[in-house]
């Protein structure tokens, strides 16, 4: 069996069964011809990742283990390798690593003289497969906390300087009779245009750099509709939150007050 991406670079839009595919192995000796072992392709599996999550599909091919050899067998022309170097999967309901001690002992039943090396679960594979991955995202997510924080307090000091400049007119306003509703709202559609304008302009400039981090994700495209539609309504509640603040307070402004410090 092979898996998809070796049948696409082995026989391209042709289809892959019945063909035949040559495994080779190393020379027995220096200078000798590599011996090709052709094998018949049965069935098409899918790309399965050996490091990362995020790793390229490489071709891989499957066969069964009655063409290998075992750990005492000279034969060389074999195409799988010895039994003894083989990694094996255990599927069980329970805690796996509780199951260590009776996989040793079925194990030496069998060959006395195989050993086991490297017995994990598969989820510390995956853990150890994603770690700088995982540190890669953490740094980022850090990075766009901090970023995030620093554009809400520059939102906020913006907005808190305009109605400072703006107290005696907004005083003038609410003293010939403007609603406090009205002044608030003018207030927020302001910091929500200077807002979206951000928004727009960091949305482009994430569409066209967005290959950059490609090789960071998995399972989430870096253009995806559904993610930046997400995050552009997370950035504008946060700054029409930021920019309410200000806005709540020249309502509330005296005119008398106001106009007096004027």
């Amino acid at each position: 069996m092979i898996s998809e991406q070796l049948a696409k670079r082995a026989f391209g839009d042709r289809d892959p069964l019945g063909r035949r595919i040559a495994s080779n192995q190393p020379p027995p000796r220096p200078g000798a011809p590599q011996p090709l072992e052709w094998l018949t392709v049965v069935g098409i599996v899918a790309d399965t990742p050996i490091q990362t999550v995020t790793e390229e599909p490489t071709g891989q091919l499957f066969m069964p283990l009655s063409l290998g050899r075992g750990a005492a067998d000279t034969l060389s022309r074999r195409v799988v390798p010895s039994a003894a170097t083989l990694s094996y999967v255990v599927r069980t309901a329970t805690p796996p690593l509780d199951l260590v001690p009776s996989i040793r002992q079925a194990v030496r039943s069998i060959d006395s003289n195989l050993a086991l090396a490297q017995v994990l679960s598969l989820q510390q594979l995956l853990d150890r497969s994603t770690a700088q991955l995982t540190f890669t995202m953490v740094l980022l997510a850090i990075a766009a906390a901090v970023t995030l924080v620093l554009g809400i307090v520059g939102i906020y000091g913006v907005m808190s300087y305009i109605v400072s400049q703006r107290t005696v007119e907004i005083g003038v306003r609410l003293a010939l009779g403007a609603e406090p509703g009205r002044i608030a709202g003018q207030i927020l559609r302001q910091g929500a245009l200077v807002t979206l304008v951000g928004i727009a302009a960091g949305t482009i400039v994430a569409l066209a750099g967005g290959r950059l981090i490609a090789s960071v994700l998995y399972g989430v495209s870096p253009r995806d509709p559904a993610v930046f539609a997400v995050t552009a309504a997370a950035l504008l509640g946060v700054a029409l939150v930021a920019c309410w603040i200000p806005a709540r307070r020249a309502s509330r402004l005296s005119p008398a007050l106001s106009l007096r410090g004027e």
